[in-house]
């Protein structure tokens, strides 16, 4: 399948919506996490422990979505370069 630099952009764009996401659900988790100590007789230590590995899978896909982004944006480029040099 060939993509246009177009395409190649539209997924970068869509990769980094997910890592801003990944981004967001992470910083939720982690606060859920962090209840304060009164707060915490209802959430037990276990309960945090779960916050907080949920909070760590969202930072590593994060992590993936932004190198997918970048990934993409690099192709976008090459193949922009590509299609201006193909006569027309």
């Amino acid at each position: 399948m060939s993509r246009t630099a177009a395409q190649a952009a539209q997924a970068a764009a869509e990769w980094a919506e997910r890592a801003e996401t990944a981004y967001s659900m992470a910083s939720v988790r982690r606060a859920e996490g962090d209840e304060p100590a009164a707060v915490r007789g209802r959430l037990s230590q276990s309960a945090a422990a779960d916050w907080y590995e949920k909070a760590e899978t969202s930072e590593r896909d994060r992590g993936t979505a932004v190198e997918m982004a970048s990934m993409w944006a690099t192709v976008a480029g090459v193949l922009h370069l590509v299609e201006e040099r193909e006569p027309s």
